[in-house]
């Protein structure tokens, strides 16, 4: 008798621990976990499906969400861009692992619950043992390749393996990514280092007469000594200063983007510092030469980040690779002979001066460190700029990974409306000595 108990009870536990199995938690556990805000239960969720499911991207995602609500920004940074990873997925081709095999499918489903009828035991002490009604169970419904046909899967006896991610969701894990990054970037506080270099005094020739109209006539122009970053300013930086980051491709190292003229005016400030002069901003960058290029006529991609052959944009180089597709963490480039990084591309860099339309600043300008015109008016508001095109636009120098080639040009100017936060756009401070 005593053998019998003993063989009803090993029934028992090992039905049990098949049941166990056969009814782990799913992912809309975790889902609903997270929902209630019980983020602790969520993560421990998630994480054990992803122990046997690591390339599902809805519990990846499910999971990020959850770190990041658990303020474990570089753990939901890591998951992110094991999704941002896998290849692009246009419908929803999977493989379905089962015991007998793998499956090529289309998922149609991702939970029905229905009654599994598939599972019968013949396990020998089945035969003491009682079994109630199950009820329905989450399966997912695909749609079998080789077969044609639909069928059942029950998800705690089965792993599907996606094929790639739709494009609707690449873009919200890009978007999400952006995010946590920046709260990366926000915990660290990282205080801004004053990298200056002092640049000589001297003169130059100033513009181009193979350039645009407004880079005319060249002119001699003679620039105090004065100070200048080495880098253009990151956003770890700028972040921590301001409170706030603009930029469009995040990264702690990586220059601030689509920050207006003001924006960079106020930091600058903050540090006791300014904008460089437009005629100091050029001067910096030719480093005592004076051809279309500081480094010389050949562009090779070695010398700088524009708008490349892996650029989306029309106005990409189709021939030439410089190693980004879009901006590039600062310094990833030779520096000039001054010892500045990234003048000629990467961002573009907004400068003190207003640009003057209806008067030819080159021509009229002093010779001896010119501050551009109008230099008196700090911003433009209210009576003072009133349909004056001539004080609403400040000009930036030099090229930027949305740029083409010709943008890098030492003598290259351009101008924008001070508050615009254009797409590639940045700065880096100056001050006197």
């Amino acid at each position: 008798m005593s053998n019998f108990i003993c063989a009803v009870t090993l029934a028992i536990l090992m039905t049990g621990l098949v049941s166990a199995e056969d009814n782990p938690d799913t992912s809309a556990d975790g889902e609903k976990a997270f929902l209630l805000g019980e983020y602790d239960k969520a993560e421990k969720i998630f994480s054990a499906i992803l122990e046997k499911e690591p390339d599902n991207f809805i519990v990846l995602r499910g999971q990020a969400n959850t770190k990041i609500k658990l303020e474990k920004y570089v753990e939901a940074e890591k998951l992110l861009n094991t999704i941002l990873a896998m290849p692009l997925s246009t419908g929803r081709n999977i493989r379905v692992h089962t015991e007998a095999g793998i499956l090529d499918a289309e998922l149609v489903d991702e939970t029905v619950m229905a009654v599994d009828e598939s599972g019968k035991s013949d396990d020998a002490f089945s035969q003491f043992l009682k079994k109630d009604h199950e009820g329905p169970v989450p399966h997912y419904r695909v749609f079998l390749k080789k077969t044609g046909k639909m069928k059942l899967f029950r998800k705690s006896r089965t792993r599907i393996q996606y094929s790639g991610i739709p494009a609707a969701t690449r873009e919200k894990v890009e978007t999400l990514k952006t995010d946590v990054m920046k709260k990366i970037i926000s915990t660290e506080q990282t205080k801004p280092e004053l990298e200056l270099v002092v640049i000589p005094e001297g003169c130059f020739k100033m513009g181009s007469d193979i350039g645009d109209p407004d880079e005319r006539p060249v002119h001699k122009v003679c620039i105090s000594s004065f100070k200048m970053a080495k880098y253009e300013v990151r956003q770890k930086y700028f972040q921590t200063v301001m409170g706030y980051n603009p930029s469009q491709y995040v990264g702690g190292d990586m220059p601030v983007d689509t920050v207006s003229w003001e924006g960079a005016r106020d930091y600058c400030r903050k540090l006791g510092l300014r904008l460089p002069t437009e005629a100091e901003w050029e001067y910096s960058i030719r480093g005592g030469t004076q051809g279309e290029y500081y480094w010389g006529d050949n562009i090779t991609g070695k010398e700088a980040n524009f708008c490349d052959s892996t650029c989306d944009l029309n106005n990409r180089e189709p021939n030439i690779t410089d190693g980004f597709k879009n901006s590039a963490p600062v310094g990833s480039f030779p520096p000039n002979a001054f010892g500045l990084y990234d003048m000629a591309g990467n961002v573009s860099e907004w400068v003190l001066d207003w640009m003057a339309i209806s008067e030819n600043y080159y021509v009229m300008g002093p010779e001896k460190d010119p501050q551009g015109p109008r230099p008196e008016l700090d911003t433009c508001s209210g009576t003072n700029c009133i349909g004056a095109f001539s004080i609403t636009q400040k000009v930036y120098r030099g090229g930027a990974w949305n740029q083409g080639i010709s943008s890098m040009r030492s003598a290259n100017r351009k101008d924008a409306h001070f508050l615009l936060k254009a797409d590639g756009g940045g700065f880096r401070c100056a001050g006197n000595l």
